[in-house]
């Protein structure tokens, strides 16, 4: 391990290297603290510092450097003053940041120096291997990373086209009693697994800071609303009463990630209240805060678990039947996603039986302007599109062009990235729905060469990336491409039918 030994002494610096070097240390001499700047590095074990040497304004330099360390590093420093210094004033003023600094006052006995110099590269070695934990715990979370967004991308293939099979199911007319149930079976557990992927990347994501909201004046009663539509589904088999403040309640947030908090309590309370049950969503306000409440008349909780269940992972009485289901962490978005909305989030129960209620409460902000009401939408066109389906997959493929049928538009389809730019510059479709990772050509650059194109309709085509990739850097490079939209894998299909009729 490295030593550096700061001295404008010739004769000190010699004697201290022959009294340091050995077979586990190298002792590096340096005559200014200006030199010592360009070496001080990670894998410099201590740095022996004499009084004489802190001349400025080269300490400020070394003091930058300082400040410049990695978390894991806390730079040993061994003084040596002279006698008669003033040892904790010298040591405040030209290193208050460090928290690993020997001081040793002449005259200096040589072993007192050795064995300083060995306990500061002790404790140099404790924060290597800090480094060493903290390296492969990020190694071990980008793999981590990587591995979800790859398992996210091969669930929501198959899910695709099993949605859209539901969704064309429901449309038709069939007489028999079990059509409508199967049906309705699927489409509920198709959402179930797709809310799964949906919360275990957000979780990853949440952890690694790289969640950023969007932030507009929200209603929060129309967020209820809509969280509460969209988990219709899954609230089938309990009574759900809905009360919703008389008056607008405006936060200052993300419209989507706070449909997604009140569509996990929702979706939580449902998990854990028996057919017929009731859950209760209810607004108001609170001097300056919006209050949303879910409760329900289901199970309970224990006293002792009101304290963890925002907790990652966290699931009361585990048993093998997993009557219940679910992974522990939707309660854990809630908490994180809410407290980035400046919020806070609270649950009260009485107990085993005796239901759950669980509280947000919202800053509310003025707000910017009146939003638009839904009479005052334009209204959609109903004109057959001409539209290109670019898709690999043969179910995901299908499925698509039969959902695009059904909704009356004329469908032209491809199976690889160098045959949709052929079929796209051929037919010049009014919308082309391409997947991202195709044979031949990536989506991307399918999407990049059509843009290229001298054509009028290379700019006026509206171009749909379908894909299952869903990070963040996804859907800026589905944007840097020349797309109009990224479209997640299973895509809900009203969605898409409200994007081709814009």
């Amino acid at each position: 391990m490295q030593v550096v030994v700061v001295t404008p002494n010739a004769g000190d610096a010699e004697l201290a290297a022959g009294f340091l070097d050995g077979p586990q240390v190298r002792t590096t001499v340096c005559a200014g603290i200006s030199n010592l700047c360009e070496m001080t590095g990670p894998d410099v074990g201590c740095v022996v510092l004499v009084e004489e040497a802190l001349l400025e304004p080269e300490v400020h330099a070394f003091q930058a450097v300082i400040e410049a360390q990695p978390p894991w590093s806390d730079l040993p420093l061994v003084v040596v003053a002279s006698q008669g210094s003033s040892i904790p004033a010298l040591v405040d003023h030209y290193f208050p940041l460090l928290g690993n600094v020997t001081v040793l006052q002449r005259p200096l006995h040589p072993l007192t120096l050795v064995s300083a110099v060995n306990a500061a590269l002790r404790s140099r070695q404790r924060q290597y291997e800090v480094r060493d934990l903290l390296n492969e715990r990020a190694n071990a979370v980008r793999q981590r990373d990587e591995f979800m967004a790859m398992l996210a991308h091969e669930l929501r293939n198959p899910l695709a086209p099993i949605r859209n099979a539901a969704y064309i199911l429901k449309g038709m007319k069939v007489a028999h009693p079990s059509f409508e149930k199967c049906t309705a079976m699927i489409e509920k557990q198709a959402r179930h697994i797709s809310r799964l992927v949906d919360d275990l990347l957000d979780v990853s994501r949440l952890e690694l800071g790289k969640v950023t909201l969007r932030a507009q004046d929200v209603d929060l009663n129309q967020a209820v609303a809509s969280a509460v539509e969209a988990c219709a589904p899954v609230t089938g088999a309990q009574r759900v009463e809905v009360r919703l403040d008389s008056s607008p309640l405006t936060t200052r947030g993300d419209p989507v990630r706070l449909e997604q908090v009140f569509g996990n309590l929702i979706v939580n309370a449902a998990k854990f209240t028996p057919e017929g049950g009731t859950i209760s969503v209810e607004t108001r306000r609170d001097g300056g805060f919006g209050v949303v409440c879910v409760s329900d008349t289901g199970k309970g909780i224990h006293a002792d678990m009101l304290d963890a269940v925002f907790d990652l992972f966290v699931q009361e009485q585990r048993t093998l039947a997993r009557s219940e289901g679910g992974l522990g962490i939707g309660l854990t978005l809630v908490k994180r996603l809410v407290e980035m909305h400046g919020g806070t989030v609270s649950v009260q129960s009485d107990g085993p039986g005796q239901g759950a209620r669980f509280e947000t409460r919202f800053p509310l902000a003025e707000p910017a302007g009146a939003s638009p009401s839904k009479g005052d939408a334009r209204p959609a066109s109903s004109t057959t599109k001409r539209v290109l389906v670019v898709e690999d997959a043969d179910d995901a493929r299908e499925s698509l062009g039969m959902l695009l049928a059904q909704w009356d538009h004329d469908v032209s389809f491809a199976r690889n990235g160098i045959d949709g730019l052929e079929r796209a510059r051929e037919l010049q479709p009014d919308v082309a729905i391409i997947d991202i990772g195709l044979p031949g050509l990536n989506g991307y650059e399918v999407a990049r060469r059509i843009r290229e194109g001298e054509l009028p309709w290379s700019r006026r085509v509206k171009l749909l990336a379908l894909t299952g990739y869903g990070q963040p850097e996804d859907r800026v490079r589905a944007v840097q491409a020349g797309f109009d939209q990224h479209l997640l894998k299973p895509v809900e299909p009203s969605v898409l039918k409200q994007m081709l009729m814009d």
